[in-house]
């Protein structure tokens, strides 16, 4: 049966997946302390795309027609979103930097950030769930985090493209089925 993948009701981000994505997987990686919910995405920012897959056409100089067709990638994957309201630790993690503090011991206090003084490559698994209740992964995303000025709020804007996964065996992309995380 056909099922609508409707909007957006939460976002995760954590490490990327180092084994195939299975309902009982995916739970795993949700509870896990090591991925963390987007409490907050601006209204409007959330999208998912797929750019159209390269070809070539090989055209049949006699009919000036093409005679085959050479598909050379899928075209790149890409969700966006931009988080309203954030903390010092997220920014770090999608951003890079690193977080500002004061104190010593046990009684250090994070008081900002620091931008990173040379570009940082950052990847990690992004999940959104849709109002329908649908599973989108990427188990490995390229990350770009910078600010993103929404309705004068200077918000966290993400770009995560999909990515060859580094794990063997692992698809860049997996969707899953709400009734089978209900199930698994």
């Amino acid at each position: 049966m056909a099922k609508p993948y409707i909007g957006i009701k939460q976002i995760f981000y954590g490490v990327p997946f180092a084994a195939e994505v299975t309902p009982a997987s995916l739970k795993t990686w949700l509870t896990a302390g090591t991925t963390k919910e987007v409490k907050n995405s601006h209204d409007g920012t959330w999208s998912y795309s797929q750019d159209d897959p390269e070809t070539t056409d090989y055209i049949n100089e006699l009919s000036g027609k093409p005679y085959y067709r050479d598909k050379t990638n899928n075209g790149t994957k890409t969700i966006t979103f931009t988080i309203g309201v954030y903390d010092y630790e997220d920014k770090v993690a999608l951003q890079g930097g690193s977080l500002l503090t004061e104190g010593e011991g046990q009684n250090i206090t994070t008081i900002g950030w620091k931008a990173p003084t040379t570009p940082e490559l950052i990847n990690k698994a992004i999940v959104g769930v849709t109002k329908t209740g649908h599973y989108v992964v990427f188990t490995n995303a390229s990350i770009v985090g910078k600010v993103d000025t929404q309705e004068k709020n200077l918000g966290l804007g993400i770009t995560a493209v999909a990515m060859d996964s580094e794990a063997e065996g692992v698809s860049d992309e997996y969707w899953i089925d709400a009734d089978a995380m209900v199930e698994g």
